[in-house]
């Protein structure tokens, strides 16, 4: 038999909790890197780009587009491609090319072209990051803790909506826009070392598995399973076993298509539309009317971002919550009380510290709002692959359907993305902000709806009997086991 070398530090780089860490990290960066443009692209915009003022909303508009576009365009193509191939971490190191680009553009640039370009390449960044980071941890982790990791996910990114918008507001306004980079720069060199050290738990089961392999000191390795002695009539017995049970026959229908007739894959993309939406809508018109009636320099308008980036880090309680209890309390509790939080985000309409308060809480409350949301709708996801997967064995293939399903999660908080901007932007321009703020709040309460009614499956569905299927199956092997072993015996 052919040796192969064992990867240096094979146990800790493949570890769960160096994938989990890589993967919040990386979306931190994708997430920070956005955020860091949004406090100061008014100012970039105006002043070093030289547009016209009466054109800076349209094209602060057009570079979150640009950014959404990414996302929409290479997601699903990253997510199909990473179950085709069944490799996570190459793809997460091509991703880091789309990611230094993006960086290396806005960093240079004084041409309002080559600004959006760069917004285009972060969004494809995040489409690496985001389908195949989450599907990674899908792959990683036991279905019952799935839950609790994606909201540690979105820790990571609340951390980064925390820190990108806060630095960069305060670094521009005391140290000015290339400074804003080196720190940029600088979380970006500890993601490149992340995901070049990264492998994945396939990787330490295939070392595992092969009983002969020479590690890097040149010793025998042999993995914990190899340790385990089996006569040949057990090995025999197992053999049959396998073979007597019926084939896992693979659909012919393509995943992506199977996903998408699934409703409640259809309804948790649709609240996920609606999240990103809602949050590209205020990330469009909120720095712009702070800066109008409280006159926010960018520190300002980036720390009008804070209590809401502090209060989204709850995200690992809820799924704590969503691994004990499901996913449907937490997403219909977040879009019925995130609808009076957009109603009263028109509130604060005076230059004095009492409206500068009401805005900070009200900001800190559609944090505790996505904090529900986010981890939610990432479990949902998952949770109707794991569904769909349970009732047709094998429908998706060796390589499963995570990849592309968060690719679609991706698409679908792109496509919100892409409307929100738009539609709250337009609304403020023809009847005002406190229009456009209920308008986002209508859109809540109308995605709660069909969530109270297909999250987590049907919920006036009937409920079958209790059937151990995988239990009766392992006791009548285990029946059989005996009889099988004297047939191998005999052989």
């Amino acid at each position: 038999m052919e040796s192969r070398r064992k990867p240096i530090f094979l146990h800790y780089r493949s570890s769960r909790i160096l994938i989990l860490a890589t993967v919040s990290f990386a979306v931190f960066i994708d997430v920070f890197l956005y955020g860091v443009i949004i406090p100061i692209a008014p100012y970039v915009v105006q002043y070093r780009i030289k547009v016209p003022v009466e054109h800076v909303q349209a094209d602060i508009t057009y570079s979150i587009v640009a950014y959404a576009a990414g996302l929409l365009g290479d997601s699903p193509i990253f997510g199909y491609l990473t179950d085709i191939f069944q490799n996570r971490r190459w793809f997460m190191i091509a991703g880091l090319v789309a990611l230094l680009l993006s960086t290396v553009l806005l960093c240079l640039t004084k041409i309002l072209w080559l600004f959006i370009l760069g917004r285009l390449f972060a969004g494809i960044s995040a489409a690496v990051t985001w389908s195949v980071g989450l599907a990674l941890i899908t792959d990683s982790f036991p279905s019952d803790q799935i839950g609790k990791m994606l909201g540690i996910v979105s820790t990571g990114m609340a951390a980064g909506g925390f820190l990108g918008p806060l630095l960069g507001g305060v670094i521009y306004a005391k140290a000015g826009y290339y400074s804003v980079f080196a720190v940029v720069f600088a979380f970006v060199t500890i993601d490149i070392f992340l995901r070049l050290i990264l492998l994945e738990q396939r990787d330490l089961k295939k070392y595992e598995d092969t009983p002969d392999l020479v590690s890097e000191e040149g010793a025998i390795d042999i993995g914990e399973e190899a340790t385990e002695c089996k006569t040949p009539y057990e090995s025999n017995a197992s053999e049959l076993i396998r073979q007597q049970q019926p084939p896992i026959k693979e659909s012919r229908v393509p995943s992506g298509l199977k996903l998408l007739k699934d409703m409640r894959m259809l309804n948790s993309l649709f609240i996920t539309v609606i999240l990103g939406w809602v949050m590209s809508g205020i990330e469009a018109i909120v720095p712009l009317r702070v800066e109008q009636i409280f006159k926010f320099d960018s520190l300002g308008a980036g720390l009008i971002f804070l209590p809401l980036a502090i209060t989204s880090v709850f995200g690992a309680v809820t799924g704590w919550w969503i691994d004990k209890k499901g996913c449907r309390m937490p997403i219909v509790i977040g879009l019925i009380l995130g609808c009076p939080v957009m109603v009263i985000l028109r509130l604060p309409t005076e230059n004095t510290i009492g409206h500068k308060v009401l805005l900070f809480a009200i900001m800190a409350l559609l944090g505790l709002v996505m904090a529900l949301l986010l981890p939610a709708a990432m479990s949902e996801v998952s949770r109707c692959v794991m569904a769909i997967e349970e009732k047709n064995p094998g429908c998706f293939g060796r390589g499963g359907a995570f990849g592309q399903a968060f690719g679609f999660f991706n698409v679908a908080y792109s496509v919100g993305n892409v409307i929100g901007p738009i539609e709250a932007g337009f609304v403020v321009d023809a009847d005002g902000f406190e229009t456009a703020t209920w308008t986002l709040g209508l859109i809540f309460f109308v995605a709660a709806i069909p969530a109270a009614l297909l999250v987590d499956g049907y919920l006036f569905a009937k409920k079958a009997p209790e059937n151990n299927t995988s239990g009766a199956n392992e006791e009548m092997q285990m029946k059989r086991a005996p009889d099988v072993i004297e047939l191998a015996e005999a052989r």
